[in-house]
């Protein structure tokens, strides 16, 4: 593709999955907590697919080298079919969790690679931070939009018409990028091994943060998603509005400084978005019903704030380094250790929280706290230039 497609490409493909993702994929916590299902069932649920993505890397080293581009990105709308389609016989037993969990593992993992080396292959020099930060504003929009619809359809029982948008949007996504997307493969980079993957360290002790950034993601993504969903007294369309209101803060914030984030002092950027994000965590501690409307939106912004102004930082030195460290292996590096230690750290969490019956949304506040604290490994990530070590 040239320089004029590859954008336009990409930002179609992002947008259809922002949207598909808004619609379900995004509630699936909140869902599940619905029908009946506990924290230890939602935990586990996470940890299967975080082994499921592993095991997605893996094809998708071998499908993303042989296949077109085309043929890619229509197998990950039929993954997101399978998802959804998956989410349809979701219950409380054990062998529905963990097929779940495969599908979502399965989608994530062809997703969000596929997603990360098109934006790999668009970065220029020193514009990472800008170009994340246009990304991230573009995908709120359509995210958004699918939330409102999403949960507006749950709380009217709509569950099979949402099933049914989400299988036609995928179908008219996976027709319209086969006839535009080019015939090549994504990629030829050699493929990385789980075991060799698993042993990769740097002087950027990337080990130390893929290792943790896995259990960050998911407990943005499903813990707080969940949490958020308790201030909402349980109701999806309140739920999604709370969700798009933050939202603007999100798009406002991104729209300010990324243009600015690549000309000025990264690392004490870096350090100070860290230590915002340690922040964004102990204050979720705190998040309640008991607080006033105006106390607690304020506090609800300042995690947004956070927590955005964090994963901006965080991305733009991550893909910084990526470009300078075999670009895609380093990719699949990450997603291979943070994948394979959030799957095994999530199920022991999962055995740990159903032994001890602590399963209810109490059982977060520790958590958060503990993330808090944790979060500090986040300094560890240094930019220094360096070839890997075992690559």
């Amino acid at each position: 593709m040239d320089n004029t497609t590859k954008p336009f490409l990409f930002y179609q493909f992002l947008g259809s999955h922002s949207l598909l993702i808004g619609l379900l994929p995004f509630y699936l916590p909140v869902f599940l907590w619905g029908l009946g299902l506990n924290l230890a069932d939602i935990t586990l649920l996470i940890g299967v697919s975080g082994l499921s993505f592993c095991a997605a890397l893996s094809a998708w080293q071998r499908v993303s080298r042989r296949l077109s581009l085309r043929s890619l990105m229509g197998l990950t709308f039929a993954l997101e079919c399978l998802l959804v389609a998956t989410t349809f016989f979701a219950s409380s037993a054990t062998l529905a969790i963990v097929v779940l969990g495969i599908a979502n593992g399965l989608y994530n993992g062809f997703f969000w690679t596929t997603q990360r080396t098109l934006f790999l292959q668009l970065l220029g020099r020193n514009d990472t931070g800008k170009r994340y930060g246009n990304f991230q504003i573009f995908v709120t929009v359509f995210l958004k939009i699918g939330i409102l619809i999403g949960g507006w359809s749950l709380e009217a029982g709509g569950l099979p018409w949402l099933l049914a948008l989400s299988a036609i949007i995928s179908a008219l996504s996976a027709w319209w990028f086969y006839r535009h997307a080019q015939t090549q493969p994504l990629h030829d980079t050699t493929a990385v091994g789980f075991v060799k993957a698993l042993g990769y360290d740097d002087k950027h002790h990337s080990r130390w943060v893929f290792g943790v950034d896995g259990f960050f993601l998911f407990l943005e993504s499903h813990y707080w998603t969940l949490s958020l969903f308790m201030l909402a007294d349980e109701n999806y369309t309140r739920f999604g509005v709370i969700v798009v209101v933050l939202a603007l803060l999100f798009g406002l914030l991104f729209y300010l400084i990324k243009n600015t984030i690549d000309t000025i002092a990264v690392g004490l950027v870096f350090r100070v978005a860290v230590f915002l994000y340690a922040a964004s965590w102990i204050m979720r501690c705190f998040v309640s019903n008991e607080l006033s409307s105006s106390v607690l939106m304020l506090l609800l912004l300042l995690i947004t704030f956070c927590s955005s102004f964090f994963r901006l930082a965080f991305n733009k030195r991550f893909f910084d380094i990526a470009q300078a460290n075999n670009g895609v292996e380093y990719l699949v590096i990450k997603s291979y250790q943070s994948q394979f230690y959030l799957g095994c750290g999530f199920i022991i969490i999962a055995l740990v929280l159903g032994l001890s019956k602590q399963t209810g949304v109490d059982s977060l506040t520790p958590m958060y706290l503990i993330a808090g604290v944790a979060s500090f490994i986040y300094l560890l990530y240094r930019l220094h230039p360096t070839k890997p070590s075992n690559l």
